[in-house]
């Protein structure tokens, strides 16, 4: 049988096309695959859809610094997370100075109890009916308790908390608006088969100079009328808590001055107070309007409260 010769160009020509076929096949299917999918472009180095929006950062839950929310008041630091405060919330809070007939706006996140069921042995209640903050009714007996070991006494009657008798004869005459926060005493003393006004003087006066040792503080101290708008009532107390308590005191310095004085620090430039082992960190933050975004811990070690005029004001326990 004869060997017959393959031209070199005839096979060449076979080869192109096979090459073209499988061209046109892979371009077919590269254009079915892609026709669903689509454009991709680089923007500030996310890559995201031709037309699209990037998606939103996660949610810090963790406290890791790895990915932080963001809010209008800026990025949120690491270990934080974004509180929301409306307008209203400045008149709301421990250290408001509510004067006169000032409207209350009660803080409904407070734990309350009935004092004259929570009390301890210390002293009297008048009445069945004393609603108190938890944390008020806590530093109140404690507070009680270290009279009476001072003093071998336990003569104090509180005559009223948010509802006191007031009037002629009474041994609390003035009403005040801020009782019905449900941060304040009224106190009188058991006489002789007697209820008698406390004056802060004599033994007693041990509760003048000590309350703030237990988160209190006489609200219109002596002296301070022409700025609280009130004479000396040693009778009435309110609660403030640690450590603001403890640097009114140190201070000499009444609610309103205190807040004042608070004001004029920011998280730049907070005031630092130590409490036995606990430091903590105040500052103030001006309203930004209808809602404005406070950074806090994720802890959960702070508090906030309105200043009643133009803020808010955060207690931080580092």
């Amino acid at each position: 049988m004869k060997k017959e010769k393959i031209r070199l160009s005839a096979l060449l020509k076979v080869m192109a096309a096979c090459v073209a076929v499988i061209f046109g096949i892979d371009c077919g299917v590269r254009m079915l695959w892609q026709r669903d999918l689509p454009a991709i472009v680089e923007e500030d180095g996310n890559f995201l859809p031709v037309g699209g929006t990037k998606k939103a950062p996660p949610t810090l839950v963790s406290g890791t610094e790895d990915e932080l929310p963001t809010s209008p008041g800026g990025a949120v630091e690491p270990g934080c997370t974004t509180r929301t405060v409306t307008k209203g919330d400045i008149f709301k809070g421990r250290l408001v100075p509510y004067r006169g007939n000032a409207e209350v706006v009660l803080d409904t996140s407070e734990s309350r109890v009935n004092l004259a069921q929570y009390k301890n042995d210390y002293y009297t209640t008048l009445g069945e009916d004393l609603p108190l903050n938890k944390d008020a009714a806590d530093g109140f007996n404690e507070m009680m308790e270290a009279y009476t070991l001072a003093t071998t006494l336990g003569d104090f009657a509180v005559y009223g908390t948010e509802v006191t008798i007031t009037g002629p004869g009474s041994p609390c005459p003035i009403p005040f608006s801020e009782s019905k926060t449900g941060n304040t005493v009224d106190l009188a003393v058991m006489g002789c088969g007697s209820v008698l006004a406390y004056d802060g003087l004599d033994v007693q006066k041990w509760v003048v100079d000590n309350c703030s040792n237990y988160g209190y503080v006489v609200r219109y101290p002596k002296g301070k009328n022409a700025i609280t708008g009130e004479e000396y009532c040693p009778w009435h107390l309110r609660y403030v808590g640690a450590p603001h308590s403890l640097i009114m005191n140190a201070n000499g310095w009444c609610l309103e001055e205190y807040v004042a004085y608070l004001q004029a620090h920011t998280k730049d430039n907070p005031v630092k107070s130590n409490v036995g082992d606990r430091t903590y960190e105040i500052y103030s933050v001006p309203s930004m309007g209808d809602v404005t975004y406070l950074s806090v811990p994720l802890s959960g070690n702070y508090d906030i409260s309105g200043d009643g005029s133009t803020g808010y004001i955060i207690t931080i326990e580092k």
